[in-house]
């Protein structure tokens, strides 16, 4: 054939296809930015103390971001500069998750539930420039002023700007002044930015050695915004309202602050060491559909909602996503009995933090409640653009099958693959580029994740493993079970021995025979613990998960 138009093909196939696609980067003010011209009016309710409740919108949020933004700058921030925060889940707060990247330097928020020591450590290793905080911190940032000195510190008090000056006030900017005295940025920045720079960093607990800094992206974070919020995930929706309880001080709050705002989503913040009561309050009164939070949190809730069931009405299918360590199946069945669906995953830090979630695949519709449970309460399916698989000791990869056992790795665009350093950055992957983890994990064929254990914390005895996980959600479905830990104890003839750490739901009793004979029914006679012993409270680390090594130093001898 030889027509014009088979000789224009030829000319063209032997072409490459070019690129057409705009490339315009990703960037985290430009979801502030649509947000104030699409859902100005959409609501922001903060909890700044017991009885203080202050409604606002994005429209306000919006310009105090950027009033907040031109203040930095005057006050000598200049890009690539660290702006730390030790505040609360609030909408100040949430201002300055826009106002530091808008003028391109990089959030580093702190967390005050650790020692004055840690936060000094971190803020020495960040090299924070300044630093934004509630006045009810003041007391703890004097302790850390002991070890280091930040030029700036912009105190906000959470009174609001009535409420009486602290004394630790004296030689600080005061947030609500600052902020009336200054002029806004005129709208945000559209100069072209590299979308794999830093725009913010969190720290690691610190559970094992000191804590390690984690940087993300405008890209990575706007990418985990993205696909968390999907209905396979979060499932976040503008006719929603979210209550992160998730702390905004410790790995961006799941992304919540970015997700919510980029669909407009109507946003509860929890504000200072809310109670239990005053959760549920705030689930109730304010109509929310989607929650946050972490099981210690929800362990509390249940108490509180199962004392008195007929005090609250909670808006038809509430969702509560759990995070952070493995909830018990018992914990899902008690949410179910309340009508309220719990749903959990796996993620850590440096995923930022989501890696899976356990979403039910519609082949298991109609399965028997076993089959249900077990998905339910998994370690989910690897979330959309992350990739998992697990490794033997010699680093061979192993196959799904529901059986073998291996260290979790994972990698995706929000998977961090090096920790700050000085003067380079540390690895925290394998030759050929995964994340590890130090998770010990089996994989069933249809792709759902058992967590298995911490390395640390497995327990071998007589050559054999123990997953303390496994045995601390069989404790957790005693009935009088409140919490319960496993750690490993020194054993002269097995090596090592399961010591399980109870503590019983207020008013309940239990003893350690009944616990065992518990344990009997689900676990071979020689996995079960001869040593249990019952303790009023089991320690938390400073995100509310259990602290094993704690734990260890007090148990293991």
């Amino acid at each position: 054939m030889s027509t014009a138009l088979e000789a224009l093909r030829r000319q063209h196939a032997a072409q490459p296809v070019p690129r057409t696609m705009m490339d315009r980067p990703l960037r985290i003010t430009d979801t502030l930015r649509r947000a104030e011209r699409l859902f100005p009016t959409v609501e922001v309710v903060s909890r700044y103390g017991p009885q203080r409740l202050v409604r606002s919108h994005y429209g306000q949020i919006g310009e105090d971001a950027r009033r907040l933004a031109a203040a930095l700058q005057a006050n000598g921030i200049q890009p690539g500069m660290r702006v730390a925060t030790l505040m609360w889940n609030h909408a100040t707060h949430l201002s300055a998750y826009y106002a530091v990247p808008g003028i391109d330097a990089v959030l580093h928020t702190l967390n005050p539930r650790l020692s004055a020591e840690e936060i000094a450590y971190i803020v020495a290793d960040a090299g924070d420039a300044a630093v934004l905080i509630d006045d009810d911190l003041l007391p703890l940032w004097a302790e850390v002023e002991k070890h280091v000195q930040v030029p700036l510190v912009v105190v906000h008090r959470l009174g609001g700007p009535e409420s009486p000056a602290s004394p630790h006030e004296a030689g600080r900017l005061a947030w609500h002044e600052l902020l009336a005295a200054t002029a806004p940025l005129a709208d945000w920045p559209d100069h072209p930015i590299d979308e794999n720079a830093p725009v913010s960093i969190c720290y690691t607990s610190g559970t094992t050695g000191h804590p390690k800094g984690v940087v993300y992206s405008h890209r990575s974070v706007m990418l985990h915004a993205l696909a968390s919020a999907i209905p396979d995930a979060l499932n976040f929706s503008g006719r929603g309202t979210l209550l992160p309880l998730t702390p905004m001080f410790h790995v961006n709050a799941w992304c919540a602050p970015y997700s919510a705002v980029m669909l407009g989503m109507r946003l509860v913040l929890s504000g200072p060491r809310p109670s239990s009561t005053e959760i549920v309050d705030l689930l109730a009164a304010e109509r929310v559909t989607i929650t946050l939070g972490v099981p210690t949190i929800w362990t509390d809730v249940l108490s509180t909602l199962e004392a008195q069931p007929d005090r609250w009405q909670f808006v038809p299918q509430l969702v509560v996503h759990s995070g952070g360590s493995a909830p018990p199946p018992e914990m899902f069945r008690r949410f179910d009995r309340l009508g309220i669906t719990l749903q959990t995953g796996w993620g850590m830090t440096e995923c930022s933090p989501m890696g899976s979630l356990a979403w039910l695949r519609p082949e298991l519709d109609g399965a028997d409640a076993d089959t249900v449970m077990a998905a339910r309460s998994s370690g989910g399916i690897p979330a959309s653009l992350v990739e998992m698989r697990h490794v033997n000791p010699d680093g061979q990869v192993l196959p799904w099958d529901g059986q073998a056992m291996g260290e979790l790795q994972v990698r995706g665009p929000w998977v961090t693959g090096a920790y700050i350093g000085h003067p380079a950055p540390i690895s925290a992957t394998t030759e050929d580029g995964w994340l590890k983890t130090g998770d010990i994990v089996v994989f069933e064929p249809n792709g759902y994740m058992r967590l298995v254990d911490r390395l640390k914390d497995l327990v071998k005895s007589g050559g054999e493993w123990i997953s303390s996980v496994d045995m601390e959600k069989a404790l957790c479905d005693h009935p009088a079970v409140l919490e319960a830990g496993v750690i490993a104890v020194p054993d002269a003839h097995w090596g090592e021995r399961p010591l399980a750490l109870v503590a019983l739901q207020p008013g309940a009793e239990a003893t350690a025979d009944a616990i065992r004979a518990h344990l009997l029914g689900r676990f071979p006679k020689w996995m079960v613990p001869e040593h249990i012993t019952f303790v009023p409270a089991l320690p938390k680390t400073s995100v509310g998960k259990l602290n094993k090594q704690a734990l260890r130093r007090q148990y293991v001898q």
